[in-house]
């Protein structure tokens, strides 16, 4: 009995000490390429996006004119849902941004005004212009056809001569590989992200073509919205592996304790603020920002609570900064501390294999 009332104390001590939260953070790929996006991304999280004005007239043909209107629409919820950004859209915020303005010059120019109005670390513009497409004919494998023709030769039994008969036989009315229409498209697509603070730029410019397949077995060129439609599709996926980090989740501790009242309650207030109906992080890091204040930079949890903050917003540098102040001050939970710091080491860049001659 002694030992449960024990254990069940040192329980809640430990609920009381700590709670906690998922935090998302982005996580960059173990290559030159990550590591230069890292470096440049440093705290970029809010991103205002911007489409080059298309001009529909000079598009022939009716169906890329409705892709005009499509594009817009699907880049951005592409990008809203799929990217580490908070997507920002400019599209009709004249009060940021005048017709005039909407080039690359332009948003270098007004970025620092669209980063006070909108909140933004980075402006990503992108212009997409003319598809270019190609239709041929190509042999394509028909797994179905192949299936049918394995059950047939498995099934031949004791008259396998006969059965391996008819299934060649069958074979040549209905052919594994089959003649089938293909349409080869290629949309100019460059998206650049700019920084608001310092204008600096990161470009992707998409130059691979896509391959869209019609049925197998109907050599009829596949329509071409529909072709263009997936091939925006396979461009937007590019730019964002390019642009944007994955999103990893992590359990992060948030300390609510202090030997201060007042800290402590500061500390709780930023707990609850990423945990109420509305969870909203950048009110958490303003009451841990006053906790530290009246503190007077003496509370371990504080700093470590800011450090998480950062940490989720993708500005490791600011997280390994705090992260390491707390554990100069000595508090219970370092070897911990020093566990999320690793979380945002920069993982080593997995060399290349080159093939030996």
């Amino acid at each position: 009995m002694r030992f449960t009332l024990v254990f069940l104390f040192c329980l809640l001590a430990v609920f009381i000490t700590c709670q906690s939260v998922t935090v998302e953070y982005p996580m960059y790929p173990p290559t030159k390429e990550g590591r230069d996006l890292k470096q440049f991304l440093n705290g970029v999280k809010n991103v205002a996006f911007v489409l080059e004005p298309m001009n529909s007239e000079i598009w022939a043909h009716e169906s890329n004119r409705s892709f005009v209107l499509m594009v817009p629409g699907k880049i951005y919820e592409s990008l809203s849902n799929d990217s580490y950004f908070k997507i920002l859209d400019l599209k009709d915020r004249e009060d940021v941004l005048e017709g005039k303005e909407i080039s690359l010059e332009g948003i270098q120019k007004n970025r620092k005004r669209i980063g006070e109005v909108l909140d933004a670390d980075a402006v990503l513009y992108v212009s997409v212009k003319q598809p270019e497409s190609q239709c041929y004919v190509e042999r394509k494998m028909d797994y179905l056809a192949l299936g049918m023709a394995v059950l047939r030769v498995a099934a031949a039994g004791k008259d396998r001569d006969r059965q391996l008969s008819r299934a060649a036989a069958s074979l040549i009315n209905d052919p594994i590989v089959k003649p089938t229409g293909v349409r080869k498209v290629y949309i100019p697509i460059e998206a650049n992200l700019i920084r608001v603070d310092s204008g600096e730029i990161l470009k992707v410019v998409i130059s691979k073509p896509s391959i869209i397949y019609n049925g197998v077995g109907d050599v009829s060129c596949p329509s071409m919205l529909p072709s263009l439609s997936a091939a925006l599709d396979q461009s937007i996926s590019e730019i964002q592996t390019r642009l944007s980090p994955k999103v990893e989740s992590e359990d992060i501790s948030i300390f609510i304790e202090d030997e201060n009242p007042e800290v402590e309650a500061l500390l709780l207030e930023g707990y609850e603020e990423i945990t109420g109906e509305n969870p909203n992080f950048q009110r958490a890091k303003i009451a841990w920002e006053k906790a530290d204040l009246k503190a007077k930079g003496k509370s371990w949890a504080a700093k470590a609570n800011l450090a998480t903050y950062y940490f989720s917003e993708g500005d490791y540098q600011k997280a390994i900064q705090f992260y390491d102040e707390a554990i100069r001050l000595g508090g219970p939970e370092d070897d911990y501390l020093k566990e999320l710091k690793e979380l945002m080491a920069p993982p080593p860049i997995e060399e290349e294999a080159t093939e030996e001659k």
